[in-house]
């Protein structure tokens, strides 16, 4: 009799374990939707991150909507009304925009899951500037905030927001 309660709890342990599902692969390459704000002021674009190259196009606040940044191994080329011009990365403030979801996505691929709470998995990726948290749903980011500037983005993709 103890035998048969044993494998019987045995059996439930191991089926309660087995339906504990550990999060989605997270995903470090993607296009989303993208909203900030620094101080007093919103900001919002697109991004597409694709290996080790990151684009991001502004599209708030105006004075600087339409400007693309493009980062790549080659460095950064900036472009705004039919103007370009090249630079090196490190050339742009780490409290700027770009720079800072450049700095919060630069280490996506070695972001370590924490938890999950509902439908959010919980992350730390480990940047030279310290730990940045980041959200995730179905292996797509939701949420990270850059260690340095202290921004927080809010990721949406982009079929969510034309919905």
């Amino acid at each position: 009799m103890k035998r048969i309660i044993i494998l019987i709890l045995t059996t439930i342990l191991l089926l309660t374990l087995a339906s504990c599902g550990s999060p989605q692969t997270l995903k470090t390459d993607f296009s989303a939707l993208f909203s900030a704000q620094s101080g007093d002021t919103v900001y919002a674009g697109t991004l597409n991150k694709n290996g080790d190259r990151l684009t991001i196009t502004m599209k708030e606040p105006y004075p600087i909507a339409g400007m693309v940044f493009d980062y790549s191994d080659g460095g950064l080329s900036i472009k705004s009304r039919g103007h370009s011009t090249n630079a090196d990365a490190d050339y742009l403030p780490a409290n700027s925009v770009p720079a800072s979801l450049r700095n919060a996505l630069l280490y996506l691929p070695q972001a370590g899951f924490t938890g999950s709470q509902g439908d959010c998995d919980h992350y730390a990726v480990t940047t030279p500037y310290g730990e940045s948290a980041m959200t995730a749903a179905d292996g797509y980011p939701t949420e990270i905030t850059d260690p340095h500037s202290g921004i927080c983005f809010k990721f949406t993709a982009p079929s969510e927001a034309e919905e």
